[in-house]
């Protein structure tokens, strides 16, 4: 019984956590424009107005969801808030960085809090919205692992032909880079198509709690980096700027940066359908 008294109070209190980490990332997106003096990269991960957009939208979902759990409006809501809070959390791992020293750049202090508090609601927005999920059979959702594979591949393909004295989307030698120590960086996204093609099916063999959590942690760290870079190449062409590589075409960053953005989504998918789909086998038949 006190088990169930303290889920219960846990379970009423998330929607209003998840409220009060939306009001601290909407005061954020306020603020941040009204600071002076932040370094020059501090505008180049998402725009002005992304963080109230996400809060705001979060927010009614959270509000709406609390009083009709099946709402579809409110689910909608709180998905697309919850997808523009990621965007709104891009660049936290660079700004760790900054923040230890290791990149010689000065911390936007009010980005660097504004995207942790949009993390913290990242959390507790995706146990919100999960908590009632639909039906889902064992055998539905499989494609996502392959989609998540295939985004998984532009990024090592190409560095692997540069490796290999290739000039694909190059215009001049070693604009990619040099020698093994370039290459190296492909090494994550092996491994991202390796876990993508583990995700398909779920046989009994594989350690399912490692799958999902490798799967969550990965999807997690691509969709800090993936909107942002995506936005790198975007708001220059807004600003009337043109897109200018030194010694590479512009599809390549644009292939790299898209593939990563949609690896994001995949991964999650084929997370999320391997989660339950192994659950579901998992679970006793009815006798």
């Amino acid at each position: 019984m006190e088990s169930r008294s303290r889920y219960t109070q846990g379970s009423k209190a998330e929607p209003w956590i998840a409220l009060s980490l939306c009001a601290a990332v909407l005061l954020g997106g306020v603020v941040k424009p009204l600071v002076g003096n932040l370094p020059a990269y501090a505008y180049s991960f998402a725009p002005d107005w992304l963080p109230i957009a996400a809060a705001v939208l979060a927010g009614a979902g959270v509000m709406l969801l609390t009083r009709r759990p099946q709402m579809l409006l409110g689910r909608a809501l709180s998905w697309s808030g919850l997808l523009l809070m990621v965007w709104g959390a891009n660049g936290l791992p660079l700004e760790l960085l900054r923040v230890v020293g290791l990149i010689p750049f000065p911390v936007d202090w009010p980005g660097l809090v504004t995207r942790i508090m949009a993390l913290a609601a990242i959390v507790v927005l995706v146990h919100l919205s999960l908590k009632h999920p639909a039906t889902v059979s064992t055998r539905a959702a499989a494609w996502y692992g392959y989609a998540a594979f295939v985004f998984a591949l532009p990024y090592p393909v190409v560095r692997t032909v540069w490796l290999l004295g290739g000039m694909l989307g190059l215009t001049r030698p070693g604009a990619g880079g040099e020698g093994f120590a370039a290459w190296v960086f492909s090494i994550p996204w092996l491994m991202a198509a390796a876990l993508s093609l583990l995700l398909i099916s779920t046989g009994c063999w594989k350690p399912r709690r490692l799958l999902v959590v490798a799967g969550w942690t990965a999807t997690a760290i691509v969709a800090m980096i993936g909107p942002a870079a995506c936005w790198s190449l975007i708001s220059p062409l807004l600003n009337g700027q043109t897109l200018a590589m030194d010694g590479m075409a512009i599809w390549v960053p644009c292939l790299f940066y898209g593939s990563w953005l949609l690896w994001a989504l995949a991964g999650a998918a084929a997370t999320r359908s391997y989660q339950l789909r192994s659950a579901a086998l998992r679970m006793p038949s009815p006798a």
